[in-house]
């Protein structure tokens, strides 16, 4: 007598619940190689190549999934997931169409600065101010790299004769850099060097406008500082920083109307973009005292060039 063979059908559901999962995870997997490909490419902004890096973190997840989810769950979160990814700002990356022209914006910087005050502690900012007035004999007179003239007028002392004060000052840069990069919505960079020098403005001293990244020597400077004592009770008037907007192009640098305007205060320390265009207005100091100076500790954080 013939009998039908009987079906497991709970085990013949399990097979297409297994072939279903697979072909999900086959389908995650390409995704996440073509998101891996799109974020190697550098020429993406940084906003979306982070966004790229959240999606395939995303995916990751639910591919490690530990409860053993549906084909129906899984096939619907991963809809859910490219959905996002499609109408997000990377749609036009997944466009069948030719890629848009990248359109190239004016390399615009804005005057932005960031002050930190009381830097050093009472105690070593007194000590500053002492080391440059006993070494008054030992300034030179400051120049440009243009060598223009009655462009700066100053007086400056290299690191190498203040050495302590030199090594204090780079700490304390490097101290502040993560708060300072964050502020100025900077991509952090490998250093190369933390240049110093001491500056003395007395009085009819100033620098005309300018930027500290303009010639080839200079071109890897990518922060200025300039951290700020004098003699208290102030002896002298003058001396502001004014950083400008500034916009690159064709290799140069324009000065923008709009600037910003920073009054030397004892014991602070501003930093800003290197290319930015900035002078030192001019110091009124009637006594002509040096001890009566504008003092700086002034530089430059240069990034590796490889």
């Amino acid at each position: 007598m013939y009998t039908e063979p009987k079906v497991n059908k709970s085990s013949n559901f399990n097979h297409h619940n297994i072939v279903a999962t697979e072909r999900v995870k086959k389908l995650l997997l390409q995704s996440i190689d073509t998101l891996e490909e799109i974020l190697k490419n550098q020429q993406l902004p940084a906003q979306e190549r982070a966004t790229v890096a959240l999606k395939i973190l995303e995916m990751t997840g639910l591919l490690s999934q530990q409860n053993n989810p549906s084909p129906a769950t899984l096939v619907s979160e991963a809809k859910q997931q490219l959905n996002e990814i499609q109408t997000n700002n990377l749609g036009t990356i997944f466009s069948t169409k030719a890629p848009p022209k990248i359109q190239v914006k004016p390399n615009f910087l804005s005057a932005d600065y960031v002050e930190i005050t009381n830097l050093l502690l009472p105690e070593d900012n007194q000590k500053a101010i002492e080391e440059a007035i006993e070494k008054r004999d030992q300034y030179i007179e400051s120049t440009t790299t243009t060598k223009a003239d009655k462009y700066r007028q100053s007086y400056v002392l290299f690191s190498q004769y203040f050495p302590e004060l030199s090594a204090l000052i780079q700490s304390k840069v490097l101290e502040t850099l993560p708060e300072v990069l964050t502020k100025l919505n900077f991509r952090p960079f490998e250093i190369s060097e933390i240049e110093v020098q001491l500056t003395a403005h007395n009085d009819g001293c100033y620098y005309k406008i300018h930027n500290d990244a303009g010639s080839e020597k200079t071109a890897s400077r990518e922060l200025t500082y300039v951290y700020y004592f004098y003699q208290e009770p102030k002896a002298f008037s003058g001396g502001e920083l004014r950083i400008y907007d500034t916009e690159l192009k064709g290799g140069g640098a324009i000065t923008h109307q709009n600037y910003k305007t920073i009054t030397p205060a004892n014991n602070s320390i501003v930093f800003f973009n290197s290319r930015c265009r900035h002078e030192v207005m001019p110091v009124v100091c009637p006594s002509k005292a040096f001890e009566h100076s504008r003092f700086t500790v002034n530089g430059w954080i240069r990034r590796l060039v490889s």
